[in-house]
């Protein structure tokens, strides 16, 4: 039963409601009508129980004021109380706003079941369906286009200033890309569309993101082997161009009757790509794992008079004539020499260097997450405090080498997005459930730096490399990692498992399983061309 009192123009009169005092008025509905925030009354049963006053509605609120009118009726003390728009009210008064726009429907004070249903209709999912993500980058971006500036888009909405530039991106998406996303579209949140909006126009791009996301993949690391394709590929035509431009003929392959520079002397001297410079039989190909690294051969060495280094006897080929045969065993034949044979593609090499890309973005993924996911964080994960604890008590390698000068590490404001300086000052202030991040800081900039710098590179591999973080080592962090929400790569996910990477996506692109076992080489090499070197 009710315990609201019966409304009318006497009782209105009585709890002070001015314009109902005359007993000729009767009280009706009124729509959009400036209410002082100070009559307002939120119902007692109301039954959202989280507001979610986020940093973003309130500054929202705070620019352009509550533009949605909240429903009200008349209240037994005077005041209005309020039906629907408890969250808009809240925020309100947050920012302090004196008068907002409501709806008054009088015949609902004497209706206590309507107020609930009108809560339970207005918040329904079925009555109401918020944008989603592409729906609301599409009217900010008619809103900009039809003037709003960044700054009252960034205010308005109380997103960050990336975060509109993104959303202006995400609203440009083409028609290609949104009908090969499909329903997928309507189920990503900003950051996926935002990939999507980075490869737009790139069919083949286009369709790896999707790909990973559809399965549940780590969407970063794919997107940032993507970047790390083209910045090689970019690396590779400009390196093309300064060649081509030196006078070095480029082709798919070691031509017929061609040899190697580190095969060749001249004058009793190393030929290389400097001192070879002058003679007109200079070429250089590439293997499709390896685009940025020459290599240089003389297409007709016996004519411009080099020699092998192996055999100085023996006749160099004729030009245009048959390479010197290598044998079928991988044995140098007749007039070749062993380096010849160990410059071959070795697919051990081609898994190195596979695998030192992967690890590298693997790191630039995992290096985001960090400062951005986790020490954004208000409070530390309850994992954290025993596997510092551990940590503390084990000192592993990466510890016993590195904690000490972790706070002086530029990796350490690089995954925190502070210095040690700014941690160390708010640490007698920060909550105690943050605590534990700031203890883990130095602890994961001791592992980030161990596992990816210098000899770090060599964490990933099985073969006994030196490593300053010992594999199993490099392991139990990832795994701590993935237990708080880091969602591991491929090649995370072998070392954490201690089994051989053998490559992204075995099934569809196997590479051999030696896990670097045999390496004549790595990608990283400094290569002097001719072109750098003029």
């Amino acid at each position: 039963m009710s315990d609201l009192p019966e409304v009318t123009p006497d009782t209105a009169a009585e709890a002070g409601s001015a314009e109902y005092a005359d007993p000729s008025a009767q009280p009706g509905a009124e729509y959009g009508r400036l209410i002082p925030v100070s009559e307002l009354t939120a119902h007692p049963g109301n039954v959202r129980q989280d507001l979610e006053l986020t940093p973003e509605f309130c500054a929202s609120i705070a620019s352009e004021g509550v533009r949605v009118p909240l429903l009200i009726t008349f209240a037994s003390d005077g005041t209005y109380r309020v039906i629907e728009g408890h969250r808009r009210l809240a925020a309100a008064v947050k920012t302090g706003l004196e008068a907002i726009p409501c709806d008054l429907d009088p015949d609902r004070a004497t209706d206590e079941a309507g107020q609930y249903l009108d809560m339970a209709l207005a918040n329904g999912g079925g009555y109401r369906k918020n944008f989603t993500v592409t729906e609301e980058a599409a009217a900010l971006f008619a809103a900009h286009e039809a003037g709003a500036s960044k700054t009252r888009l960034r205010k308005a909405t109380g997103r960050k200033a990336e975060e509109i530039k993104t959303v202006l991106k995400v609203a440009q998406i083409s028609e290609g890309t949104r009908s090969a996303a499909g329903d997928l579209a309507r189920q990503l949140d900003l950051e996926g569309l935002a990939l999507l909006a980075e490869f737009d126009g790139d069919p083949g791009a286009v369709s790896q993101i999707l790909d990973a996301l559809q399965r549940g993949y780590n969407v970063e690391y794919q997107a940032e082997r993507i970047r790390q394709q083209r910045a090689e590929a970019a690396e590779h035509q400009q390196l093309l161009d300064d060649l081509q431009a030196a006078g070095v003929h480029i082709s798919t392959d070691l031509p017929a009757g061609a040899a190697r520079l580190s095969q060749l002397l001249h004058d009793g001297e190393d030929l290389t790509p400097v001192s070879h410079g002058s003679c007109t039989g200079r070429g250089a190909f590439f293997y499709s794992w390896a685009l940025n690294n020459p290599v240089y051969y003389c297409s007709s060495p016996g004519e411009h008079g080099h020699t092998f280094r192996t055999n100085q006897s023996a006749q160099p080929p004729t030009p245009g004539g048959p390479a010197p045969d290598a044998g079928d065993g991988g044995t140098p034949g007749p007039g070749s020499s062993p380096v010849e044979a160990e410059e071959r593609p070795d697919p051990g090499r081609r898994l190195v260097i596979e695998g030192n890309r992967a690890w590298q973005a693997a790191a630039e993924v995992r290096k985001r997450w960090l400062a951005d996911t986790l020490f954004a964080r208000r409070a530390a994960p309850r994992e954290a405090a025993p596997f510092i604890a551990r940590q503390l008590l084990a000192m592993p390698e990466p510890l016993r080498t590195g904690l000490s000068v972790a706070p002086g590490r530029m990796t350490f404001a690089e995954i925190t997005r502070q210095d040690a300086a700014k941690w160390l000052e708010i640490s007698a202030t920060t909550a105690a459930a943050r605590l534990p991040l700031l203890m883990l800081a130095p602890i994961a900039v001791s592992y980030e730096y161990a596992m990816t710098q210098g000899e770090g590179r060599n964490t990933w591999r099985t073969d006994g490399r030196y490593s300053p973080c010992p594999r199993a080592q490099a392991g139990e962090y990832l795994a701590f990692l993935a237990s708080i929400g880091h969602t591991l790569t491929p090649i995370e996910q072998a070392v954490t498992d201690g089994v051989a990477w053998t490559g992204d996506t075995p099934a569809k692109d196997p590479l051999p399983a030696d896990a670097g076992q045999s390496d004549t080489g790595t990608e990283d090499t400094p290569v002097t061309t001719e072109a750098t070197a003029a």
